[in-house]
């Protein structure tokens, strides 16, 4: 590492008692935790708007897995039968088919992603109907990244070319940690001789794109063992990586609290983690990207990156080229130019309201106030560690000084050493780029809302 302040320790850069505040991840702004009510009738409004041009991106929710993650934080549900996931594939048909008589025309798509929950549960049957049923509703661009999260266990040679058959061209793996007994610990035991099988499967199908994702944080996570789990990420090649910090929060997902809470690090053995991972994947040739995650510097979010193009959302970072997300499923999230829509979160309520109403609409925001302002300086802070805050104001029309409040307010982070500010522009200063998260609450308005809900995950 150049330079003496780089070289030096994150212990000497930060108290620790930052690393323990809480704060959104802010994959919107502002976070789901503040979501209100909005009705469907808003929602159709909004996918008609749609119909004024431009691409969008599509997420598709499978909530359902065969065996529960003690560590996930996903909205999902166990299921041994498939008959449940068949019946909720019918409802994604339906709520598809509606959403596109809403928008009035065939937009073109830039994106695709299958997310959950598993995936990959999904028999051939059903992903070729949910397929079918996408293409004939919109125009999918030449170059659209079609992108599946899929489980290591569950993918066979036959279901690699399936998903390479239906225009997969990109593929995230749930590695998490390789070491056995951090698998047990978290009730996701997958050998490496599984994961590559798994790989090689689907490189043999003409996948060539892969990301695996990483989790620090977990139970028995040391820096040897953790150390030997980045060599064996490593030796699978993977285009880009993430490295999640584990959000422990057993009042929210109760099946974490079968996770001994004894077992896991605390904040200063976490950090020693983040610092190996970042040394180690930087050293082998990846850029990291924002707070968790790292590309080869011709993946598509490096050069969004270097371009000054790279965007968060729902699903973390991406290089798609803008935030317009037409969401299926349970408790997927929509994104438009007016607000944010999220689905009910339960399945079977979701079903039920797409068969009675063709939306399952139950909560979301509308932008209001200064509410675009404020998620454009939480966006550059999140993918770059850097804004011009002034510049920002003055595009929206508001005056420079307009957040005068916000920058007293960062004083005491600049007095510690984890930011710096010169005139308007912001800029960290800390190796520790979750505290990234600490700053951007600053210009959360909805941070000071005591509502009684809004506990967030820990930022280390």
């Amino acid at each position: 590492m150049a330079g003496t302040e780089t070289a030096r320790t994150w212990q000497e850069h930060d108290p620790r008692h930052l690393l323990d505040r809480e704060a959104p991840r802010y994959t919107s702004y502002p976070s789901a935790h503040h979501f209100e009510a909005v009705t469907p009738d808003t929602h159709a409004g909004w996918l008609r708007g749609l119909s004024s041009g431009g691409s969008i991106g599509l997420y598709v929710h499978v909530p359902f897995c065969e065996q529960m993650c003690w560590f996930c934080g996903c909205n999902t549900q166990i299921t041994k039968r498939y008959a449940t996931v068949t019946a909720y594939v019918d409802q994604l048909v339906a709520e598809i088919a509606h959403v596109s008589r809403e928008i009035g025309v065939r937009p073109y798509v830039h994106s695709l992603h299958f997310g959950g929950g598993s995936p990959g549960l999904l028999q051939p049957k059903d992903l070729e109907l949910l397929f079918d049923v996408l293409r004939d509703r919109f125009v999918f661009l030449a170059d659209a990244e079609i992108s599946i999260e899929l489980d290591p266990r569950r993918v066979t040679p036959d279901m690699a070319r399936v998903y390479a058959g239906l225009g997969v061209n990109r593929v995230s793996l749930g590695l998490q940690d390789t070491d056995p007994q951090v698998q047990k610990a978290i009730n996701r035991v997958q050998p490496m001789p599984v994961v590559r099988a798994c790989v090689d499967a689907l490189r043999d199908a003409g996948i060539k794109s892969l990301g695996l994702d990483l989790i620090y944080g977990l139970p028995f996570q040391d820096e040897a063992a953790f150390g030997a789990t980045l060599a064996d990420t490593l030796s699978l090649h993977p285009d880009r990586l993430s490295g999640f910090s584990y959000a422990h929060v057993p009042w929210v997902r109760k099946h974490q609290r079968l996770i001994d809470a004894e077992s896991l690090p605390d904040a200063a053995h976490k950090m020693i983690l983040f610092e190996r991972m970042t040394e180690t994947l930087s050293a082998t040739g990846y850029t990291p990207i924002g707070i968790d995650h790292f590309a080869h510097a011709e993946d598509g979010l490096a050069v969004a990156l270097k371009r000054h193009r790279l965007r968060r959302n729902f699903m973390g970072y991406t290089d798609q080229p803008n935030d317009r997300l037409v969401a299926f499923g349970a408790s997927a999230i929509s994104e438009f130019d007016e607000g944010l829509a999220q689905n009910v979160s339960q399945s079977t309520t979701y079903q039920r309201l797409v068969r009675e109403t063709g939306l399952a609409t139950a909560r979301g925001w509308a932008y209001r106030g200064d509410d675009l302002v404020r998620r454009a300086v939480i966006a550059e802070l999140m993918c770059y560690f850097e804004t011009d805050v002034g510049e920002i104001l003055t595009r929206h029309g508001l005056p420079s000084d307009a957040f005068d409040a916000e920058f007293e307010r960062l004083k005491g982070f600049e007095a510690l050493g984890v930011i710096t500010i010169d005139k308007r522009t912001v800029t960290l200063r800390s190796p520790l780029k979750m505290l990234i998260r600490n700053v951007c609450a600053v210009f959360d308005r909805y941070m000071e809302i005591p509502d009684g809900l809004a506990r967030y995950s820990k930022v280390a």
